[in-house]
């Protein structure tokens, strides 16, 4: 009877281990990184608004995003979010504009922001 009780003990260790795993990450090589920077994480895949941020910021979710080893689906999405954060990161400072318009003038960016945000909500954060 006690072998037996500890057996189940150690399988439902076991398996809340993984599934703790799991729902603190999931795919470490994505989530990892933005676990490691909770506090850019949060605002890695929103826009960039001129006046409220600036080339330095954009700088810093450049990094984190640089970080990030996508799954096949976010592939073509966090690419998306990176060119989008590069041509930021030149135009902020100079011209605001021109960063505004990187965002608003490509549905794609929007659309990849929105997928890597739910991504990271989904599945890093449960």
């Amino acid at each position: 009877m006690r072998a037996a009780t500890s057996s189940s003990l150690l399988v439902v260790l076991g398996a809340s281990l993984i599934l703790s795993g799991c729902a603190s990450g999931g795919n470490a090589g994505f989530c990892g990184p933005l676990h490691d920077d909770s506090e850019m994480a949060a605002v890695v895949f929103t826009p960039m608004i001129p006046e409220m941020n600036n080339g330095d910021e954009a700088e810093e979710r450049l990094e984190l995003a640089e970080k990030l080893e996508p799954t096949a689906e976010l592939a073509d999405d966090l690419e998306t979010w990176r060119t989008y954060l590069e041509a930021v990161v030149e135009t902020i400072d100079d011209d605001p504009a021109a960063a505004l318009a990187a965002y608003n003038d490509d549905a794609a960016v929007e659309k990849a922001g929105t997928a890597l945000s739910d991504y990271y909500g989904d599945v890093c954060l449960m």
